[in-house]
Protein backbone atom coordinates (compact mmCIF):
# COMPACT_ATOMS: atom_id res chain seq x y z
CA UNK A 1 0.00 0.00 0.00
CA UNK A 2 1.06 3.61 -0.62
CA UNK A 3 3.78 2.53 -3.04
CA UNK A 4 6.60 4.95 -3.79
CA UNK A 5 6.17 6.40 -7.26
CA UNK A 6 8.79 5.16 -9.71
CA UNK A 7 10.02 2.34 -7.44
CA UNK A 8 9.26 -1.37 -7.61
CA UNK A 9 9.77 -2.10 -3.92
CA UNK A 10 6.96 -3.80 -2.02
CA UNK A 11 8.23 -2.93 1.47
CA UNK A 12 9.80 0.05 3.21
CA UNK A 13 11.38 0.28 6.65
CA UNK A 14 9.47 2.27 9.20
CA UNK A 15 12.61 3.79 10.62
CA UNK A 16 11.11 5.12 13.83
CA UNK A 17 9.38 1.83 14.66
CA UNK A 18 12.57 -0.11 13.98
CA UNK A 19 14.59 2.22 16.22
CA UNK A 20 11.99 1.93 18.99
CA UNK A 21 12.33 -1.85 18.84
CA UNK A 22 16.12 -1.67 19.15
CA UNK A 23 17.01 1.36 21.28
CA UNK A 24 13.88 1.94 23.42
CA UNK A 25 15.67 1.04 26.67
CA UNK A 26 19.02 2.86 26.31
CA UNK A 27 20.96 5.51 24.41
CA UNK A 28 23.92 3.93 22.58
CA UNK A 29 27.35 5.01 23.78
CA UNK A 30 26.10 6.85 26.87
CA UNK A 31 25.62 6.30 30.61
CA UNK A 32 22.33 4.42 30.08
CA UNK A 33 24.00 1.91 27.73
CA UNK A 34 24.86 -1.45 29.40
CA UNK A 35 28.02 -1.52 27.22
CA UNK A 36 28.82 1.97 25.90
CA UNK A 37 32.04 0.73 24.23
CA UNK A 38 30.17 -1.01 21.40
CA UNK A 39 30.68 -0.01 17.78
CA UNK A 40 28.25 1.56 15.35
CA UNK A 41 28.40 -1.69 13.36
CA UNK A 42 27.17 -3.63 16.41
CA UNK A 43 24.22 -1.28 16.94
CA UNK A 44 23.36 -1.13 13.22
CA UNK A 45 23.58 -4.91 12.81
CA UNK A 46 21.11 -5.34 15.65
CA UNK A 47 18.85 -2.67 14.17
CA UNK A 48 18.92 -4.39 10.78
CA UNK A 49 18.34 -7.92 12.11
CA UNK A 50 15.45 -6.78 14.34
CA UNK A 51 13.68 -5.14 11.40
CA UNK A 52 14.28 -8.05 9.02
CA UNK A 53 13.10 -10.60 11.58
CA UNK A 54 9.94 -8.54 12.15
CA UNK A 55 9.34 -8.50 8.38
CA UNK A 56 9.72 -12.27 8.09
CA UNK A 57 7.46 -12.82 11.09
CA UNK A 58 4.73 -10.53 9.78
CA UNK A 59 4.86 -11.30 6.04
CA UNK A 60 6.66 -14.63 5.65
CA UNK A 61 8.08 -15.48 2.24
CA UNK A 62 6.55 -12.37 0.68
CA UNK A 63 8.87 -10.11 2.70
CA UNK A 64 11.67 -8.60 0.63
CA UNK A 65 13.51 -5.34 1.31
CA UNK A 66 16.28 -4.33 -1.07
CA UNK A 67 19.74 -3.74 0.36
CA UNK A 68 19.78 -0.16 -0.98
CA UNK A 69 16.67 0.64 1.06
CA UNK A 70 18.31 -0.75 4.20
CA UNK A 71 21.50 1.23 3.54
CA UNK A 72 19.52 4.47 3.18
CA UNK A 73 17.82 3.94 6.52
CA UNK A 74 21.08 2.96 8.22
CA UNK A 75 22.60 6.28 7.15
CA UNK A 76 19.81 8.12 8.96
CA UNK A 77 20.15 5.88 12.02
CA UNK A 78 23.92 6.47 12.13
CA UNK A 79 23.29 10.22 12.23
CA UNK A 80 20.74 9.84 15.03
CA UNK A 81 23.11 7.65 17.07
CA UNK A 82 25.76 10.36 16.74
CA UNK A 83 23.28 13.09 17.68
CA UNK A 84 22.08 11.19 20.75
CA UNK A 85 25.60 10.61 22.05
CA UNK A 86 26.54 14.25 21.38
CA UNK A 87 23.47 15.45 23.28
CA UNK A 88 24.38 13.43 26.37
CA UNK A 89 28.02 14.48 26.24
CA UNK A 90 26.96 18.14 26.04
CA UNK A 91 24.56 17.65 28.97
CA UNK A 92 27.42 16.23 31.07
CA UNK A 93 29.55 19.25 30.10
CA UNK A 94 26.78 21.68 31.03
CA UNK A 95 26.24 20.12 34.44
CA UNK A 96 29.99 20.36 35.05
CA UNK A 97 29.91 24.04 34.05
CA UNK A 98 27.36 24.67 36.82
CA UNK A 99 28.66 22.39 39.58
CA UNK A 100 32.36 21.79 38.94
CA UNK A 101 31.66 18.06 39.47
CA UNK A 102 31.87 15.58 36.58
CA UNK A 103 28.80 13.33 36.70
CA UNK A 104 29.16 11.03 33.68
CA UNK A 105 30.70 7.55 33.81
CA UNK A 106 30.64 7.05 30.02
CA UNK A 107 32.63 10.22 29.25
CA UNK A 108 35.79 11.71 30.69
CA UNK A 109 36.01 15.35 31.72
CA UNK A 110 38.10 17.12 29.04
CA UNK A 111 41.62 18.03 30.08
CA UNK A 112 41.87 21.72 30.92
CA UNK A 113 38.09 22.22 31.28
CA UNK A 114 37.23 25.04 33.70
CA UNK A 115 33.77 25.08 35.27
CA UNK A 116 32.20 28.36 34.10
CA UNK A 117 28.38 28.70 34.02
CA UNK A 118 28.57 31.04 31.00
CA UNK A 119 30.12 28.34 28.77
CA UNK A 120 27.27 25.88 28.39
CA UNK A 121 26.68 24.42 24.93
CA UNK A 122 23.99 22.75 22.86
CA UNK A 123 24.77 20.12 20.21
CA UNK A 124 21.69 19.49 18.08
CA UNK A 125 20.71 17.73 14.89
CA UNK A 126 19.29 19.93 12.11
CA UNK A 127 16.59 18.78 9.64
CA UNK A 128 17.50 18.34 5.99
CA UNK A 129 17.24 21.61 4.10
CA UNK A 130 17.00 23.65 7.31
CA UNK A 131 18.20 27.26 7.21
CA UNK A 132 20.82 27.27 9.98
CA UNK A 133 20.77 31.08 10.13
CA UNK A 134 17.35 30.82 11.86
CA UNK A 135 19.27 30.00 15.05
CA UNK A 136 20.80 33.49 15.14
CA UNK A 137 19.24 36.43 16.96
CA UNK A 138 17.15 38.63 14.62
CA UNK A 139 19.74 41.42 14.51
CA UNK A 140 22.48 38.92 13.60
CA UNK A 141 20.33 37.25 10.97
CA UNK A 142 19.57 40.71 9.59
CA UNK A 143 23.27 41.15 8.71
CA UNK A 144 23.19 37.90 6.76
CA UNK A 145 19.94 38.84 5.04
CA UNK A 146 21.37 42.22 4.00
CA UNK A 147 24.43 40.45 2.60
CA UNK A 148 22.22 37.94 0.74
CA UNK A 149 20.05 40.73 -0.63
CA UNK A 150 23.09 42.58 -1.99
CA UNK A 151 24.08 39.40 -3.85
CA UNK A 152 20.50 38.87 -5.05
CA UNK A 153 20.44 42.34 -6.60
CA UNK A 154 23.38 41.24 -8.73
CA UNK A 155 21.70 37.97 -9.69
CA UNK A 156 23.76 35.85 -7.32
CA UNK A 157 23.42 33.94 -4.06
CA UNK A 158 25.76 32.37 -1.52
CA UNK A 159 24.07 28.97 -1.65
CA UNK A 160 24.11 28.07 2.05
CA UNK A 161 23.44 24.40 2.77
CA UNK A 162 22.48 22.91 6.10
CA UNK A 163 25.04 20.99 8.19
CA UNK A 164 23.88 17.78 9.86
CA UNK A 165 24.71 18.74 13.46
CA UNK A 166 25.72 22.06 15.02
CA UNK A 167 27.22 23.16 18.31
CA UNK A 168 26.33 26.55 19.77
CA UNK A 169 26.97 28.53 22.95
CA UNK A 170 23.83 28.70 25.08
CA UNK A 171 22.59 32.08 26.37
CA UNK A 172 23.46 33.08 29.92
CA UNK A 173 21.58 33.08 32.19
CA UNK A 174 19.96 29.94 30.81
CA UNK A 175 16.24 30.49 30.05
CA UNK A 176 13.84 28.04 31.69
CA UNK A 177 12.87 26.66 28.29
CA UNK A 178 16.50 25.57 27.82
CA UNK A 179 16.97 23.74 31.12
CA UNK A 180 16.55 20.51 29.14
CA UNK A 181 20.09 21.00 27.82
CA UNK A 182 21.32 20.04 31.30
CA UNK A 183 19.68 16.62 31.15
CA UNK A 184 20.72 13.51 29.28
CA UNK A 185 18.33 11.57 27.02
CA UNK A 186 18.24 7.98 28.22
CA UNK A 187 16.92 6.17 25.12
CA UNK A 188 15.78 6.49 21.53
CA UNK A 189 12.15 5.64 22.21
CA UNK A 190 9.42 7.39 20.23
CA UNK A 191 9.12 10.38 22.56
CA UNK A 192 12.87 10.99 22.74
CA UNK A 193 13.28 10.64 18.98
CA UNK A 194 10.71 13.37 18.44
CA UNK A 195 12.46 15.51 21.05
CA UNK A 196 15.94 15.16 19.51
CA UNK A 197 14.62 15.82 16.01
CA UNK A 198 12.95 19.05 17.17
CA UNK A 199 15.37 20.37 19.82
CA UNK A 200 16.85 22.91 17.36
CA UNK A 201 13.60 24.90 17.61
CA UNK A 202 14.51 25.82 21.20
CA UNK A 203 17.55 27.68 19.83
CA UNK A 204 15.88 29.69 17.10
CA UNK A 205 16.44 33.48 17.44
CA UNK A 206 18.69 32.88 20.47
CA UNK A 207 22.31 32.62 19.25
CA UNK A 208 24.64 35.59 18.72
CA UNK A 209 27.37 35.79 16.08
CA UNK A 210 30.10 34.50 18.39
CA UNK A 211 27.91 31.71 19.69
CA UNK A 212 27.98 29.49 16.61
CA UNK A 213 30.91 27.25 17.59
CA UNK A 214 31.04 24.33 15.17
CA UNK A 215 29.24 22.17 12.64
CA UNK A 216 29.54 18.44 11.97
CA UNK A 217 29.00 16.68 8.65
CA UNK A 218 27.94 13.07 9.30
CA UNK A 219 28.36 10.37 6.62
CA UNK A 220 27.75 6.64 7.02
CA UNK A 221 29.38 5.68 3.71
CA UNK A 222 31.88 7.38 1.45
CA UNK A 223 31.60 8.28 -2.23
CA UNK A 224 33.97 10.62 -4.03
CA UNK A 225 31.14 12.80 -5.34
CA UNK A 226 29.74 13.29 -1.83
CA UNK A 227 32.99 14.47 -0.29
CA UNK A 228 32.65 17.96 -1.72
CA UNK A 229 29.47 18.83 0.18
CA UNK A 230 31.22 19.15 3.59
CA UNK A 231 33.97 21.23 1.97
CA UNK A 232 31.36 23.57 0.51
CA UNK A 233 29.49 23.83 3.82
CA UNK A 234 32.71 24.46 5.74
CA UNK A 235 33.86 27.28 3.48
CA UNK A 236 30.45 28.98 3.35
CA UNK A 237 29.87 28.80 7.12
CA UNK A 238 33.37 30.02 7.93
CA UNK A 239 32.94 32.95 5.55
CA UNK A 240 29.56 33.89 7.07
CA UNK A 241 30.59 33.59 10.69
CA UNK A 242 34.18 34.83 10.58
CA UNK A 243 33.86 37.51 7.88
CA UNK A 244 30.23 38.66 7.50
CA UNK A 245 29.38 38.40 11.21
CA UNK A 246 32.90 39.12 12.52
CA UNK A 247 32.38 36.16 14.86
CA UNK A 248 34.80 33.95 16.74
CA UNK A 249 36.85 31.16 15.16
CA UNK A 250 34.51 28.48 13.86
CA UNK A 251 35.38 24.78 13.58
CA UNK A 252 34.06 22.25 11.08
CA UNK A 253 34.18 18.48 11.64
CA UNK A 254 33.57 15.59 9.27
CA UNK A 255 32.53 12.34 10.98
CA UNK A 256 32.59 9.36 8.63
CA UNK A 257 31.82 5.76 9.54
CA UNK A 258 34.21 4.54 6.82
CA UNK A 259 37.03 5.91 4.70
CA UNK A 260 36.71 3.10 2.14
CA UNK A 261 35.91 3.87 -1.48
CA UNK A 262 37.48 7.32 -1.80
CA UNK A 263 40.58 9.34 -0.96
CA UNK A 264 38.93 10.94 2.05
CA UNK A 265 42.09 12.17 3.74
CA UNK A 266 43.36 13.63 0.46
CA UNK A 267 40.14 15.56 -0.20
CA UNK A 268 40.04 17.01 3.30
CA UNK A 269 43.51 18.47 3.13
CA UNK A 270 41.85 21.35 1.26
CA UNK A 271 42.58 24.79 2.68
CA UNK A 272 39.90 27.12 4.02
CA UNK A 273 39.27 29.83 1.44
CA UNK A 274 38.63 32.49 4.08
CA UNK A 275 42.00 31.70 5.72
CA UNK A 276 43.73 32.16 2.35
CA UNK A 277 41.94 35.46 1.72
CA UNK A 278 42.80 36.71 5.20
CA UNK A 279 46.48 35.86 4.79
CA UNK A 280 48.89 34.66 7.41
CA UNK A 281 48.89 30.98 8.36
CA UNK A 282 46.34 29.04 6.28
CA UNK A 283 44.02 26.53 7.93
CA UNK A 284 41.99 23.60 6.65
CA UNK A 285 38.36 23.98 5.59
CA UNK A 286 37.52 20.78 7.52
CA UNK A 287 39.37 21.25 10.79
CA UNK A 288 39.02 17.66 11.92
CA UNK A 289 38.38 14.50 9.89
CA UNK A 290 37.22 11.75 12.25
CA UNK A 291 36.71 8.04 11.61
CA UNK A 292 33.59 7.44 13.70
CA UNK A 293 33.57 3.83 14.88
CA UNK A 294 31.89 4.14 18.31
CA UNK A 295 29.29 6.70 19.42
CA UNK A 296 30.93 7.10 22.83
CA UNK A 297 34.31 7.87 21.25
CA UNK A 298 32.74 10.25 18.70
CA UNK A 299 31.11 12.24 21.49
CA UNK A 300 34.30 12.23 23.59
CA UNK A 301 36.26 13.65 20.64
CA UNK A 302 33.89 16.63 20.51
CA UNK A 303 33.98 17.03 24.29
CA UNK A 304 37.78 17.16 24.22
CA UNK A 305 37.64 20.13 21.84
CA UNK A 306 35.20 22.27 23.86
CA UNK A 307 37.99 23.91 25.93
CA UNK A 308 39.49 25.16 22.64
CA UNK A 309 36.77 27.78 22.15
CA UNK A 310 37.84 31.05 23.78
CA UNK A 311 34.35 32.57 24.09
Amino acid sequence: MNRVKGRNTLFRFRQQAAMNCTFDAFMPGTDSDPDPTRTYETYLNTFRSNAEEAGRLLFGAAFNVQSSAIAKVEGDVFELLEAGAFWNAAAAWNRFMDSGQWSSSAYVCPEGAVATPTRKVAIVKLPRGYDATRLFKPEVRGSIQAFDHALHLRGMELGLSSPDIVGVRLPYPLPNAMKCFLDGVDSLNEQNLVFLEGAHRLLEDMIDGAGFLFAIAVKRTTRSDRLYQPLFEANILKYLIEFVLKGAAFRFYAHLNSFDGADVEGHYRAASLISLIRGGTPTKAVDSLYLALRPRDSAQSILNDLPLFPV
